[in-house]
């Protein structure tokens, strides 16, 4: 982890989860990470068991160019990188795996920038599983 905003968000879930797999939901105060929030998400499993964006930050939707509440998360990768992406955040749902990963972005007139990725678990139960994530430069 090498990035100010992923190593914020990491302490402060940790903080809250206390010796837990996972926080709930209802314990993250955005306030308490207001400095973070144009780079923090929440995802969640829609009804297709696909992470979905449930809240993306304004800095998020900037880098992608879109409103990305309610978008697939796996198709921000390449075709051929969206089933391993599918797996990893089913490994952060179900197991409560914490998610650490750097990235190539590349946009459509050829620029590249490189990204940091953290996703941490949030307890939602079975039927409404979560992750606050963070995505950094």
């Amino acid at each position: 982890m090498k990035e100010k905003g992923s190593i914020a968000l990491f302490q402060y879930w940790n903080q809250l989860r206390d010796g837990r797999l996972a926080p709930k939901r209802s314990e993250v105060e955005p306030a308490d990470i207001k400095s973070l929030l144009a780079d923090t998400f929440i995802l969640e499993r829609d009804t297709r068991g696909e992470a979905v964006f449930r809240l993306a930050g304004t800095r998020l939707c900037a880098y992608y160019g879109r409103e990305l509440k309610g978008f697939s998360f796996p198709s921000l990768w390449r075709e051929k990188d969206q089933r391993l992406v599918s797996r990893l955040m089913q490994g952060v749902f179900d197991q409560k795996s914490v998610l650490l990963m750097t990235y190539e972005g590349f946009s459509r007139n050829g620029r590249s920038n490189k990204f940091e990725l953290l996703a941490l678990p949030l307890d939602g139960g079975h039927e409404n599983p979560r992750c606050l994530g963070i995505i950094s430069t």
